[in-house]
């Protein structure tokens, strides 16, 4: 014998929301450089603009490959070892290698409608990271992804 329920709810409303974010400048944020153990490379800032008519949550990702000559095995290792430290002001948003800027800053970042800030990235590779590394390139993408906050 089957049994069915069903449940009406009579107080309820939907509606649409505009989440758009946008990115200055859209152009590379480091030029290709021969990073040596120890040092670092700081960009331009990047400006992150919600234009959309909510406040927005947004996350980071790296989408990274091998670049020009480095096999896949060799790009994981430098990924592995190339860290890349994310800051807006003096709260950091992310600190770590590029392999694992995956959905962060963990639980997303709230920007309100027609809010803006300045992101700002440094890479670099820590002194213990040896000669392995030496002549291998990493294409990283930057990318970011935005629903209307909050989170549930």
């Amino acid at each position: 014998m089957p049994f069915t329920i069903s449940s009406t709810n009579s107080g309820s409303t939907a509606g649409t929301a505009d989440v758009a974010l946008t990115l200055s400048p859209t152009t590379a944020l480091f030029s290709p450089a021969a990073l040596i153990p120890g040092e670092s490379l700081g960009s331009p800032q990047l400006s992150v603009t919600n234009a959309g008519d909510v406040d927005a949550n947004y996350f980071i990702f790296a989408d990274w490959q091998a670049g020009g000559t480095t096999s896949a095995v060799q790009a994981q290792i430098l990924a592995d070892r190339l860290n890349i430290n994310i800051s807006q002001g003096a709260t950091e948003l992310y600190n770590g290698a590029v392999s694992g800027l995956i959905e962060q800053p963990s639980g997303g970042r709230t920007l309100a409608a027609s809010g803006d800030e300045l992101l700002t990235f440094v890479v670099s590779l820590p002194s213990t990271s040896g000669n392995i590394l030496e002549n291998l390139d990493l294409d990283v993408d930057l990318v970011f992804v935005a629903q209307a906050s909050p989170v549930s």
